[in-house]
C-alpha cells in the first residue's frame, strides 16, 4: 500500500513539473505585414523588371546555399515571367557549371544549357548539412508555397472571396527583413522576430548597398538599393519560380467561366422556350 501511495504521489509531482515546464514562455513570431505584390488579386501579373532584379538578388546573394532544383533555365523565356530572349537566358544557363559524362563514360564539366535546372551548390544532402551546422538548406523553388502564416480572424474570411494567396510571399519578406540591425557573422543562431522560436541559423544577406542593380536608366538607378527591396525583389522571383504560369492558367480559366456562362443562359432560354410550348399546347 505504502509503493502504492509513494508511485502516485511520485507521478502527480512529476505531472506537476511538465505543467510548469509548459507555462514557461515560449517566443512566438510576430505576424507579417500584408505587402502589396502585383501578382496578387484576381487581375495580378508578375513584374517583369522586378523579376529580373529578384534573380539578381538570388545569384548574388542566395545561390551559395540554396538550389532551385525544379526551375528550369528556359523557364526565364516565358512571357509572363521575366521574359528574356532565348540568347539571354542562354547565357545565365552558361554562368553555371555541371557535372555530366563523355561518350566513353567518363565524368566531365561542362557549361549549362536552357533545357538544365538551377543547380544546388552541394554535391550532395550530405556535404549541405555538413557545411550549414548538421542541417541542409531548404531548396527555394517552392519555398512562397511551402510557407505562410495563420492571417487570423477576419482576415482568413475574407481571403476566400478576395481570394488572397500571398501569405508564403509575405512571410518569406517578412523572414529575410526580421533581423534586428546588426548580427554576429559567426553566431550558430540568430534572432529573427518572425521565425518560429525566435532563433534561426540563416545569418541576415541583405544590406543596403549590397547589390548593384543591373536596371538603369542612362546610367542611373531607378530602384533603390535597400534590404527591403532586395527583399521585394527576390520574393517576388520566388513566387514566380513557385508558379510561373499562375497568369496563363487565370486567363484559361476566365476562358472557361465565360464558356460556361454563355451555356447556361442558352439552357435558360431553352427552358423559356420549352415551357411556352407546352402553355400553347
Amino acid at each position: 500500500m505504502k509503493n502504492l501511495i509513494a508511485i502516485i504521489l511520485f507521478k502527480f509531482l512529476l505531472s506537476l513539473s511538465f505543467y510548469s515546464y509548459a507555462e514557461e514562455p515560449i517566443i512566438k513570431p510576430e505576424k507579417p505585414d500584408i505587402q502589396q505584390w502585383s501578382y496578387s488579386g484576381i487581375d495580378g501579373k508578375y513584374d517583369k523588371e522586378q523579376l529580373r532584379r529578384g534573380l539578381q538578388v538570388y545569384q548574388e546573394k542566395c545561390q551559395s546555399c540554396h538550389g532551385m532544383k525544379y526551375l528550369e533555365f528556359y523557364q526565364l523565356t516565358d512571357s509572363d515571367g521575366p521574359s528574356f530572349t532565348s540568347e539571354e537566358a542562354k547565357l545565365i544557363a552558361e554562368g553555371y557549371v555541371f557535372t555530366d559524362t563523355d561518350d566513353m563514360g567518363q565524368p566531365i564539366e561542362r557549361q549549362g544549357t536552357l533545357t538544365d535546372y538551377f543547380p544546388s551548390p552541394y554535391l550532395n544532402s550530405q556535404e549541405a548539412s555538413y557545411l550549414n551546422n548538421g542541417k541542409e538548406p531548404v531548396d527555394l523553388t517552392y519555398i512562397t508555397k511551402s510557407r505562410g502564416y495563420e492571417r487570423g480572424l477576419p482576415q482568413s474570411f475574407f481571403d476566400v472571396f478576395i481570394p488572397y494567396n500571398e501569405h508564403g510571399s509575405d512571410y518569406v519578406y517578412a523572414l529575410l527583413t526580421g533581423y534586428p540591425e546588426s548580427t554576429g557573422e559567426n553566431d550558430m543562431y540568430v534572432f529573427n522576430r518572425y521565425y518560429p522560436g525566435g532563433l534561426i541559423a540563416m545569418n541576415k544577406q541583405l544590406h543596403d548597398g549590397d547589390i548593384v542593380y543591373k536596371e538603369n536608366v542612362n546610367g542611373i538607378n531607378v530602384m533603390p538599393e535597400t534590404a527591403e527591396q532586395y527583399a521585394k525583389d527576390v520574393t517576388a522571383f520566388l513566387a514566380w519560380a513557385a508558379d510561373p504560369y499562375m497568369k496563363s492558367r487565370a486567363e484559361k480559366g476566365w476562358v472557361v467561366l465565360g464558356y460556361l456562362s454563355v451555356l447556361l443562359i442558352l439552357l435558360l432560354i431553352l427552358k423559356i422556350i420549352k415551357n411556352k410550348l407546352k402553355a400553347i399546347q
